[in-house]
């Protein structure tokens, strides 16, 4: 689904499992974005293909944090294409993030990570993309934030009415509604989160995460 020139979105909205949405980004680095689970890619494949986008085509693969329902289907891409997870993440991913996968009954991705993401910009050709380290759903999570198309990424740290769960090995509160007062900051008239709908319009965004800091928080 296109949601801006060179920005597509394959959202998951089944009831039946659980799985992510996952992003597109074409240009001179074309970058997927949260895979997802293994077993569900193909429908992202599918999506892909419906909008005339070879998967073939993608050189970097780049996950907001490393839960199982947006990393796990690294391990279906061609070990020639470029990994990246920010440097918390994957030290959480090999330590008490493994015990998320072990017990969930999920792979960890055994092929290696190439880049370790830190807080700045991300060079993905002419695209625009800052890194956030916005921890709290996870210890290492990251938003990415396009800043021409004014486009935020928020993984599993802000959706559509809510935000993501700390409950899990590695989260914290405190740290989440810290991230998500710096997202508040940002001049956004996109948020594609990591489940759920997608929302359009800098007053729409600025509500949605006024009613997430004052209900959550």
């Amino acid at each position: 689904m296109r949601v801006l020139d060179g920005i597509y979105v394959y959202p998951w909205f089944s009831f039946e499992e659980n799985n992510c949405n996952t992003i597109f980004i074409d240009g001179d680095v074309p970058t997927l974005i949260d895979p997802g689970h293994a077993h569900l890619l193909r429908h992202v494949i599918e999506g892909m293909q419906e909008d005339g986008i070879e998967p073939r085509s993608v050189r970097l693969l780049l996950c907001t944090h490393a839960h199982p329902d947006h990393v796990e289907a690294f391990d279906n891409f061609d070990e020639t294409i470029l990994r990246a997870i920010s440097k918390e993440e994957f030290a959480y991913l090999n330590g008490e993030g493994r015990d998320l996968f072990l017990a969930s009954g999920n792979e960890i991705p055994k092929k290696a990570f190439h880049l370790f993401l830190k807080e700045g910009r991300l060079n993905l050709g002419k695209r625009k993309v800052r890194i956030l380290a916005t921890p709290g759903h996870s210890p290492g999570s990251i938003c990415l934030y396009l800043e021409e198309e004014k486009v935020l990424i928020s993984g599993d740290t802000v959706f559509y009415m809510g935000v993501g769960r700390v409950d899990l090995p590695g989260g914290d509160l405190d740290s989440l509604r810290r991230s998500i007062e710096r997202l508040s900051k940002l001049p956004a008239e996109y948020l594609i989160p990591g489940h759920g709908e997608l929302l359009k319009g800098k007053k729409t965004l600025e509500k949605n995460l006024s009613l997430v800091l004052r209900e959550f928080f």
